[in-house]
């Protein structure tokens, strides 16, 4: 039986920015809606706690961090027109922060062989001095960070399928090969970050690797992305922990995006990740939740992640169906990454 750790609590809708903005109080309680229905046997119900300001201070910088707790004396306030904060932000975004590091605490000692945390505020987009992209602080950074530098994990990484570029996430890492960063992401699409050659500098170079897609891409191309770049990389990099960001904006249905991914696929791309974790990793494997905006889509989304994750890891990944739409992009990906990676 395969042990799995959901971190989701109800009080992440007390962010709240805003009437008619897409990043709503309704997507948590959507989730944990479904997390409610949920009778998969191995499942652990855990609370999360909130990140200390040291623990932020991993990736975040101290001004940055005193002007997002500020906002917790204010009504209502706005980094820029899509990110925008309220008197409960701060505290929920430091509770999002700790959800992420919740689940990876349970992982890395044992509890659970993987874990998905259900959070909100989403956190990729901000950096180390902006809040930006609907994030306030970057949770799956500021994981992938205490991984590194307080448990000692020397190769730690993040897979990002969420449609839009985690242009934070690949700040946080882009000189280390500590970390390494992958993401599929529609292109061209907020924030513009992500393009093929954005693969690092300095001793980090080649551990970043970005899959710039066009829009109406969906379960094929993203599934050859994956085949024919994570798994080969992934392979070579033997992470000995690997992080999720798992938007679900990617998703047909998704008001945001422009992508044609499904339940399965989201599924689909799970197994693969499982499968490099189950390899090098023991199956450390932790998800968070990033964007997803149309309800019904976010939660079967989950769901289907949530159930892969029950599954043996070593069970067959299926071939791909038509994909040749990709393989001139992947074909580009190779040839910037191919003085780092062998694509024999």
């Amino acid at each position: 039986m395969i042990k799995t750790a959901i971190v989701a609590d109800r009080r992440y809708a007390r962010h709240f920015a805003g009437r008619s903005h897409p990043e709503r109080p309704e997507r948590i309680e959507a989730m944990v809606d479904m997390v409610d229905t949920l009778r998969r046997d191995g499942l652990v119900r855990l609370s999360p706690r909130q990140a200390g300001l040291e623990e932020v201070a991993l990736c975040h910088e101290p001004d940055y961090i005193a002007a997002v707790e500020r906002t917790a004396t204010l009504d209502r306030y706005a980094f820029d027109s899509d990110t925008r904060a309220s008197r409960d932000s701060f505290h929920t975004a430091l509770l999002a922060a700790g959800g992420v590091l919740t689940a990876a605490e349970a992982v890395a000692d044992g509890e659970a062989e993987n874990a998905f945390a259900i959070v909100r505020p989403p956190g990729h987009h901000a950096t180390a001095s902006r809040a930006m992209g609907f994030c306030l602080f970057n949770n799956v950074a500021i994981a992938a960070a205490w991984l590194v530098r307080v448990r000692g994990f020397r190769r730690v990484l993040i897979v990002d399928w969420d449609v839009h570029h985690g242009n934070g996430t690949q700040d946080c890492f882009y000189s280390t090969r500590e970390v390494l960063y992958f993401s599929t992401h529609q292109f061209p699409l907020y924030p513009g970050t992500g393009s093929l050659d954005e693969i690092g500098t300095g001793e980090g170079t080649g551990f970043t690797v970005n899959v710039p897609l066009p829009a109406a891409f969906g379960d094929p191309e993203y599934l050859r992305a994956f085949d024919d770049l994570l798994m080969r990389i992934g392979r070579q990099y033997r992470p000995e922990f690997v992080l999720i960001s798992a938007g679900f904006d990617a998703h047909f249905r998704d008001p945001l995006g422009a992508m044609q991914v499904t339940e399965d696929g989201f599924a689909a791309m799970a197994r693969r990740v499982r499968r490099i974790a189950a390899e090098f990793a023991q199956e450390r494997i932790v998800a968070a939740l990033e964007g997803g905006y149309d309800l019904r889509a976010l939660a079967e989304s989950g769901k289907s992640v949530i159930e892969e994750f029950g599954r043996e890891a070593d069970e067959p990944i299926r071939p791909v169906g038509d994909s040749e739409r990709v393989i001139q992009i992947l074909e580009r990906c190779r040839y910037a990454l191919s003085p780092y990676w062998d694509f024999a």
